[in-house]
C-alpha cells in the first residue's frame, strides 16, 4: 500500500477534484481549498470568517437559512442541495453541496464539514434535458392534436359515408375488408363486413368469391351484380363495384368501392323488357291481322258473290256456307288479334255493367253445354263503366271460355259483379267483374307466363293463348287492370277492375 506522509494528504485536500470548507457552527467560514478558491476567484482571507451563505444567490441564501441550517441541525447531515455559489466577479456556479456536523475530542459537534461539487457540466446537460423534455412534449402535444384531429376528420367522415344511400368499402390487396360504412354491413343484412359473402345464395359464393379474389389478384376493377335472398322478404339485387389503388411499386395495395341496393333498377330494366317485347308481338300481331283481314275481305266477298246464285248446286251451297262460316271465325280472330295489338277500334259508351253481364249469360248458358252451369251473382245493378260493349263481350265470352276448358268433366262456372272504393280515393269506385271455376286451378310457373302473348296449355291447333292477353289489354284499354288468383287444385280466379 501506498503510504502518504502529511504533505501529501495537505495536498490532497488544497487540489482535490471538488471544493472542502469547514465551518463554525454558526456557519462562519474557517477553513477553504484551493480549488473552491479557484472556482469562485476568492482568496483565503477574503473568505475565512465570512458566512457562507453570503456566497449564494439571492435565493440560495433564502433556502440556506430556512431549509439548509435547521435541517442540518436537526439531522447532522446534508447531502447533494444544489445552490448558485457567486464567484468574485458576479458569475453564477452551480454546485451541489454534502455537510455534516463533526466532533473532535468529545461527542458534541464542534463545526461542519462541507463538500462542494461544481454542477456546471451537470446543469447544461439537465438544461438540455429539460429543454429536450419540453421539446417532447410539444411534439406529443401536438401529435395529440393532430390526433383528435384525425380522430375527428374520421367520424366526420365515417358520418359522410353512413349519410350516403351506398355502402363504402375498403379492402386491403388480399381481398379482405378491413373497413366499411353501416350501410354497407346493413345492405347484406352482416354485422362484420368481412362476412359479406355468406349471406349469398349457395350457388353463387363459389364463383361471386373466385371472381373477386381474381381480380384483386390481377389488380383489376370489379363490377358484379347478386341476390340476396331472405326468409319472408323480397329478394334484393345488390351490384358492388371496386376499382385499385396502385401504389408506385406497382400491383395494387388497397382496394374501394361501393355496394348499392339495384333493386328498382333491376325492377325497371325487366319491366322495360317487358314493355319492348310486348309492343313487339303488338306490332306483328296487328301487321299480321290487318293481312288476314285483307285476305278474307278478298274471300268473303267472293264466297258471297256464289252465294247469291247457287243454281243447283247444292253441294257448293253447302261448301259454301262452311266456308262463310270458317270465314267468320278467322274475322273474329282478326278482331281480337286487333284488340290485343291496340289497333282495334273501340266505340267507349257508358255501359249498364248488370245489365250488359245478364244478356252475355244469358247468350252464353246455350253454349256452355249440359255438362257446365253458368250461375249469376250480380251486386251493381246501377253501375256504369265507359267501355265498348263488344270488348267487354269479347273478355267476358274469354274468361268463361277458359273456365269451360279448365272444367273439362263440368261443373259450376260463377260470374259476378261488385262495387268497391279505390285505394286513396275516398269518392272513387270501382266495378269489379269475376269469373270463378273450380277447375285444376294454376301453379306459380304458369301463373307468371298466363298474360304473356300465345302462351297456352291446350293442344296445338286448339287455341292461340291469347285469351287472357285479350282480355287484359281491353282492360287496360277501359282504364282498369287485370287480377288473377289461383294454386294448384283450387280452381282460378279472374278479376276485371274496371273505374266506375
Amino acid at each position: 500500500m501506498t503510504q502518504f506522509d502529511a504533505d501529501a494528504y495537505e495536498d490532497l485536500y488544497e487540489h482535490a477534484p471538488c471544493g472542502y470548507l469547514t465551518l463554525e457552527l454558526g456557519g462562519s467560514i474557517d477553513r477553504v481549498n484551493a480549488t473552491f478558491l479557484a472556482w469562485t476567484g476568492h482568496e483565503a482571507k477574503d473568505l475565512v470568517g465570512r458566512k457562507f451563505q453570503s456566497l449564494l444567490s439571492v435565493a440560495g441564501k433564502i433556502y440556506f437559512e430556512t431549509h439548509f441550517a435547521p435541517l442540518l441541525q436537526l439531522q447532522g447531515t446534508f447531502n447533494e442541495v444544489a445552490f448558485d455559489l457567486v464567484a468574485k466577479d458576479g458569475s453564477h456556479i452551480p454546485v451541489l453541496i454534502n455537510a455534516a456536523k463533526r466532533a473532535y475530542v468529545t461527542n458534541k459537534a464542534t463545526s461542519i464539514w462541507m463538500t462542494v461539487f461544481n454542477a456546471t457540466d451537470r446543469r447544461h446537460y439537465e438544461r438540455e434535458l429539460l429543454t429536450a423534455r419540453r421539446a417532447v412534449d410539444m411534439a406529443n402535444d401536438e401529435l395529440r392534436a393532430t390526433n383528435e384531429r384525425l380522430d375527428r376528420a374520421n367520424h366526420e367522415l365515417q358520418a359522410y359515408y353512413d349519410a350516403l344511400p351506398v355502402g363504402i368499402f375498403r379492402a386491403d390487396r388480399a381481398g379482405r375488408m378491413i373497413q366499411a360504412s353501416r350501410v354497407f354491413c346493413t345492405l347484406f343484412g352482416v354485422d362484420e363486413p368481412e362476412k359479406w359473402p355468406d349471406v349469398l345464395p349457395s350457388a353463387d359464393q363459389i364463383a361471386i368469391a373466385d371472381d373477386w379474389h381474381d381480380k384483386v389478384r390481377n389488380s383489376q376493377p370489379f363490377a358484379r351484380r347478386f341476390q340476396i335472398a331472405e326468409d319472408g322478404n323480397p329478394t334484393r339485387h345488390l351490384e358492388m363495384k371496386a376499382v385499385p389503388i396502385n401504389g408506385n411499386e406497382g400491383g395494387a395495395w388497397a382496394f374501394v368501392g361501393i355496394v348499392e341496393d339495384v333493386t328498382d333498377q333491376v325492377h325497371a330494366e325487366v319491366q322495360k323488357r317487358q314493355i319492348d317485347h310486348d309492343a313487339a308481338i303488338r306490332k306483328l300481331t296487328g301487321g299480321l291481322a290487318h293481312n288476314l283481314n285483307n285476305f278474307l275481305t278478298i274471300i268473303v266477298g267472293n264466297l258471297e258473290l256464289l252465294e247469291d246464285d247457287p243454281a243447283d248446286r247444292l253441294v257448293l251451297a253447302s261448301i259454301l256456307r262452311n266456308g262463310l262460316e270458317a270465314s267468320e271465325r278467322a274475322a273474329s280472330l282478326v278482331r281480337r288479334l286487333l284488340i290485343y295489338s291496340g289497333q282495334g277500334f273501340a266505340r267507349p259508351s257508358l255501359t249498364r255493367i248488370d245489365q250488359c253481364l245478364g244478356n252475355i249469360a244469358n247468350d252464353l248458358s246455350g253454349q256452355i253445354g249440359h255438362a257446365h252451369r253458368l250461375i249469376c251473382d250480380l251486386g251493381s245493378p246501377h253501375a256504369e263503366v265507359s267501355i265498348d260493349p263488344a270488348m267487354l263481350r269479347e273478355a267476358v265470352e274469354e274468361l268463361v271460355a277458359n273456365a269451360v276448358n279448365a272444367m273439362p268433366a263440368g261443373g259450376e262456372i260463377r260470374l259476378s259483379s261488385t262495387l268497391e272504393r279505390r285505394e286513396n280515393d275516398a269518392e272513387g269506385q270501382l266495378i269489379v267483374i269475376a269469373v270463378y271455376d273450380a277447375g285444376s286451378g294454376m301453379d306459380e310457373a304458369t301463373m307468371a307466363e298466363a298474360r304473356e302473348p300465345f302462351f297456352t296449355r291446350q293442344d296445338v291447333g286448339q287455341g292461340l293463348g291469347l285469351g287472357l292477353s285479350l282480355v287484359d289489354g281491353i282492360a287496360r284499354i277501359a282504364g282498369g287492370e287485370l287480377k288473377l288468383y289461383s294454386a294448384t287444385g283450387k280452381g282460378t280466379k279472374v278479376e276485371l277492375r274496371l273505374p266506375a
